[in-house]
């Protein structure tokens, strides 16, 4: 058996048999003065959204933060998004997108107090965060040691039910221009999958807009943003009108989810 790479951080629940997690995703903040994305305020749109999670989500055991954390990688982008997130008392946990820089983003989220582990564990369920991140490109790509971590992880657990997350797509979401954009050996990455019956869920962000399917038992959520949205079933970039926005699961001991998206007023 392959061993894993990175020890298990092990977390209690709020709500016994129930394990709530918050997704917030593709965030973009922006350093102050820089150019804006789309004209939209990125960081007004979050903490929007943090609000309503601090009003309407105290069971929360975690927030994941699923890639496109700022729109351009600084030491300072990232601190304007830490100071966001400090008014939060919940656990975060981070992965990268194609605007992020991995190690830039671990080492500034690290400073900030939050855990940047990729493997973690709540009662019965283990969640995987993978890094699909190619700088320079906007396609993801899972690296060989990427793909042998997932299969280890998986190889080493086969008792506990298992949610993936990662920042780009690895199914069609029938939009050509973002689908020219989605994780490029999603083959391998599904093959691996495929094996493994404790796969749950796959999540990801990316895709700004709320996306549900269904592949060999194994649902997939893509998620909206916390800024502005894409329209689904679009062939090029075009605006949605829906507000910002975030998912909330909730992972039961029997392997199932119950999961939903809020979006917020603005």
């Amino acid at each position: 058996m392959i061993e894993t790479f990175e020890t298990i951080t092990k977390r209690e629940t709020k709500v016994p048999d129930n394990i709530n997690i918050i997704q917030i995703t593709d965030t973009h903040i922006l350093d102050d003065g820089a150019p804006s994305f789309n004209d939209y305020d990125t960081s007004a749109s979050l903490m929007r959204v943090i609000d309503k999670i601090i009003a309407s989500e105290s069971d929360a055991d975690l927030i994941l933060l699923t890639g496109d954390l700022v729109h351009e990688p600084t030491q300072t982008s990232y601190q304007k998004l830490a100071d966001h997130l400090s008014v939060l008392t919940t656990p975060i946990l981070s992965l990268p997108g194609n605007h992020d820089a991995p190690e830039l983003m671990r080492y500034v989220m690290g400073a900030n107090g939050h855990d940047t582990g990729n493997l973690i564990q709540f009662d019965n369920w283990l969640i995987i965060l993978l890094d699909t991140c190619v700088r320079g490109e906007h396609s993801g790509e899972l690296s060989v040691t990427e793909l042998a971590f997932l299969q280890a992880s998986l190889e080493a657990n086969p008792d506990l039910h298992c949610l993936i997350a990662l920042h780009h797509h690895p199914v069609s979401i029938n939009s050509s221009w973002m689908d020219a954009m989605s994780l490029l050996n999603a083959k391998e990455f599904l093959d691996i999958v495929d094996e493994f019956k404790q796969v749950q869920a796959i999540i990801w962000g990316h895709i700004h807009q709320e996306f549900e399917d269904e592949r060999a038992e194994v649902r997939l959520l893509g998620s909206p943003s916390t800024c502005l949205q894409f329209k689904p079933g679009s062939s090029e970039f075009a605006v949605d009108n829906k507000t910002p926005a975030y998912r909330k699961l909730t992972l039961k001991n029997n392997g199932s989810i119950n999961s939903n998206v809020i979006y917020v007023s603005k």
